[in-house]
């Protein structure tokens, strides 16, 4: 017999032999209550003398009315704090057992430890074996958004950066991590977005780290509009440009030479000439042979200018090749 059994059996016995003693039971169950006693006694191996003495020992000379008073009260405590507790408290997931927590911040830790490593796989590996044990933890899933980051896997951050923010919306890293990868994908609108939601998270306790990340999405998301208001005018500049080739290829010579010459090249008289020269053999013949036209078709492509319509003035060869187009185009 184990001295718990004994301990218990004589703290029954002794309430119970006080019972009788007080007569707290009615004279027709005295009988019954003292064979009861006897038969605990002959049953546990106990000795009437030693029940004082194991009280006493075991429970402080407290008797069993004592004991079952104070765990009343114990328990009535409890669960004053616990409703109070409760009532103060929001808890955002489920309460796991320690045992559960403990595995998979030692999986996490390995994780972090990857990181610094810059080993980004294993990290990622370690980061979802804690997610596998603890899938209601927010932090592992912003750990592994970063990691994905660190490998240029800008969508499957944004992912794992969408699913802490899910399971702890109230989780600012979350929101770090999902402008970080909004941002390195282009999207900087969304990215402000972010990172403005860490802001109205953290409030007066926001780093200036957190500060620095707004802004530079902020003005990328202005730079982004200026470049979208300059879009339509420069466009409206290109449609009003001449294009860069003519009919076969041929460089545009107003754009070429100066805005001078587009008023010549507009009158029907002078089109006419070139297209008659155009057709002429030994007339372009003799172009393509002229030094100054080849010197000013090398300058044309090296990116060096182009001559002046002075400069052209005064070549003799292109003068008298002009007439003879004008001249030409008389006929």
């Amino acid at each position: 017999m184990t001295s718990s059994s004994k301990e218990l059996a004589s703290l029954i016995v002794d309430y119970l032999s006080r019972a009788a003693e007080t007569k707290q039971v009615s004279e027709e169950y005295l009988d019954s209550v003292n064979v009861a006693v006897d038969c605990i006694t002959e049953a546990f191996e106990l000795e009437h003398d030693a029940v004082a003495s194991t009280l006493k020992e075991a429970f402080n000379n407290q008797g069993l009315e004592q004991i079952v008073a104070a765990a009343k009260n114990s328990r009535s405590n409890t669960e004053s704090a616990t409703t109070e507790s409760s009532e103060n408290v929001k808890v955002n997931i489920p309460i796991e057992d320690a045992e559960t927590k403990a595995k998979a911040e030692a999986l996490k830790l390995e994780g972090n430890k990857a990181m610094a490593g810059k080993d980004f796989e294993l990290a990622i590996q370690k980061y979802t074996e804690a997610i596998q044990i603890l899938p209601s933890n927010a932090v592992y899933y912003a750990n592994r958004a970063a990691a994905h980051s660190s490998l240029k896997d800008y969508s499957k951050a944004v992912q794992d950066a969408e699913l802490s923010i899910k399971v702890n919306p109230s989780y600012s890293k979350g929101y770090s991590r999902l402008g970080f990868a909004q941002y390195a994908l282009g999207k900087s609108e969304e990215a402000l977005d972010a990172y403005k939601k860490v802001l109205d998270i953290e409030g007066e306790k926001a780093t200036d780290a957190m500060k620095r990340d707004y802004d530079t999405a902020m003005k990328k998301v202005e730079q982004s509009l200026n470049i979208e208001k300059a879009s339509p005018a420069a466009a409206e500049n290109d449609s009003a440009t001449p294009q860069a080739g003519g009919s076969g290829g041929l460089p545009d010579f107003s754009s070429m030479l100066g805005g001078g010459l587009g008023g010549l090249l507009n009158n029907p008289q002078v089109m006419q000439a070139a297209q008659q020269f155009m057709q002429n053999p030994n007339a372009m013949s003799e172009m393509m042979n002229n030094p100054a036209l080849k010197q000013m078709a090398d300058k044309f492509q090296s990116g060096q200018g182009t001559p002046s319509m002075a400069d052209l003035m005064k070549d003799p060869a292109l003068m008298d090749m002009a007439k003879n187009m004008l001249g030409g185009a008389k006929r």
